[in-house]
């Protein structure tokens, strides 16, 4: 019997997606509401999309959905400095940090996105040391 690398990353992620549907099921308010097809939906539409901005990771990917599901589909649209960060170089741990900061900051407070986008700076000046 042969195993190929596509089968292994396929049962990869789908034990991934059903950790992140279980989380989100219990630590989200309104997310039980909805039916299983239409979460495994949003789940799927979410990690590419998280993917196609280069998220490998689980805590990558994972970041990404969360601010999916509190910001929607169009929350990098409200940012040059958020967008710059989704698309640059910088090592997946710097983009992760920064993202969550600024959708917490944006969260906080959800029409002061200069406010985000200030806490995304400190964000990216603190982690500096862990590299380029």
């Amino acid at each position: 019997m042969e195993i190929r690398t596509e089968q292994v990353n396929d049962v990869a992620r789908a034990a991934f997606l059903e950790r992140l549907d279980a989380a989100l099921m219990r630590d989200l308010t309104d997310y039980h509401k909805i039916e299983r097809d239409q979460r495994w939906q949003f789940l799927a539409g979410a990690t590419e999309l998280a993917e196609s901005k280069g998220f490998k990771s689980e805590q990558g990917i994972a970041s990404y959905v969360l601010a999916l599901w509190y910001l929607d589909i169009d929350f990098e649209d409200k940012s040059s400095e958020l967008e710059s960060l989704l698309t640059s170089s910088l090592p997946e741990v710097r983009r992760i940090h920064g993202l969550n900061q600024w959708v917490e900051a944006l969260l906080g407070e959800p029409d002061d996105v200069a406010a985000a986008d200030d806490a995304l700076k400190r964000a990216l000046q603190l982690t500096e040391p862990w590299g380029n």
